[in-house]
C-alpha cells in the first residue's frame, strides 16, 4: 500500500524498534512472544511488552494500543464487563494483565493515552495469502476428529462470545483515531455461540460421517461479557458466524 512501511525485526531488538517508533503518532502492540511456560512466555514477553510502552513514550508517541485478552477475566462469572477488576488463573492471562498494568504505568510516566482491547477467541480467515493464522485448539481438534470420521463430542449448552478478527482491526482502527476513548473495551459478540454448533458446522463444511455427541457440562449457566460499549462504539452488535465457519475452512484446507 503507498505510505506504508514494512520494519522487520525482532521484539526485543530494541534499538530497530525504537527507530520504528520515532515521530509516530500511535503504537498498537499486538504481538505475543510465545514460549516454554515458567520463563519464555510471562517473563520476557512482559519484559518486552513493558519497554516497548517506555520506549513509545519516550519517543513521543501519543497513543498506545495494546490487543490483551478477555483471559484476563478467568475465572468467569456469570456476567463480566470492562468496569471488572483484573484476575487470572493461568500464565497466558497473567501475561497479558501484566502487559496492561504496565501500559498503564508508561502512560502515567509520560503524559500519554492508553486504550486496551480484550479480544475473545479470535476466528476467520487470513487476511491473505500466506498471513498468520492461529485457532483455538478446541475448534482445531474438533476439526480433526471430523476429517477422522471419528465422534466430535462437546459439552452440553457450553459455549463462548467470539470475536471477528475483522471487527478486532476495524475496532483497532477507530480507537487510534477517537478522541477520547475508554480506556478498556471487551471486544466480543453479544451473543454466545455453542460448541454444538460449532461442532455440527464443522461436520457439515468437512462432509463427515461423523456424529455429534453431547456430553453432560459443569458450565451452567454460561458465563457472558456485556458488550454494550463495543456495540455504541461500533454501532451495532458484533456477529462472528461467518467469521468461524470461514475460519474452519481455513482449518479443514490446513490439517487435510
Amino acid at each position: 500500500m503507498p505510505g506504508l512501511t514494512i520494519v522487520t525485526a525482532g521484539l526485543e531488538e530494541r534499538k530497530c524498534i525504537t527507530q520504528a517508533l520515532e515521530g509516530q503518532d500511535v503504537c498498537v502492540h499486538a504481538a505475543l512472544l510465545w514460549g516454554e511456560i515458567g520463563t519464555e512466555l510471562e517473563m520476557r514477553d512482559t519484559a518486552v511488552a513493558a519497554q516497548l510502552f517506555d520506549d513509545a513514550g519516550r519517543a513521543g508517541v501519543r497513543r498506545c494500543m495494546f490487543i490483551s485478552s478477555a483471559a484476563v477475566h478467568r475465572p468467569f462469572a456469570l456476567e463480566m464487563s470492562e468496569e471488572d477488576r483484573l484476575t487470572t488463573t493461568d500464565y497466558y492471562g497473567a501475561t497479558k494483565a501484566a502487559g496492561e498494568i504496565f501500559l498503564r504505568a508508561a502512560c502515567a510516566t509520560h503524559s500519554i493515552k492508553g486504550v486496551v482491547i480484550r479480544p475473545g477467541p479470535v476466528v476467520g480467515p487470513p487476511a491473505f495469502a500466506g498471513a498468520s493464522f492461529r485457532s483455538d485448539q478446541c475448534i482445531a481438534n474438533m476439526v480433526t476428529a471430523a476429517i477422522q470420521a471419528r465422534p466430535v463430542e462437546v459439552p452440553s449448552g457450553d459455549g463462548r462470545q467470539f470475536c471477528d478478527v475483522a471487527v478486532l482491526a476495524k475496532l483497532t482502527r477507530v480507537l487510534a483515531c477517537l478522541e477520547n476513548p475508554e480506556s478498556t473495551y471487551v471486544c466480543v459478540d453479544s451473543e454466545v455461540l455453542t460448541w454444538e454448533w460449532i461442532a455440527r458446522q464443522i461436520v457439515a463444511c468437512v462432509n463427515s460421517t461423523s456424529e455429534v455427541r453431547i456430553v453432560p457440562s459443569k458450565q451452567e449457566p454460561i458465563p457472558r461479557f456485556l458488550t454494550q460499549r463495543i456495540a455504541q462504539l461500533l454501532g451495532g452488535s458484533m456477529d462472528s458466524r461467518d467469521a468461524l465457519v470461514a475460519h474452519i475452512q481455513t482449518l479443514v484446507q490446513a490439517l487435510r
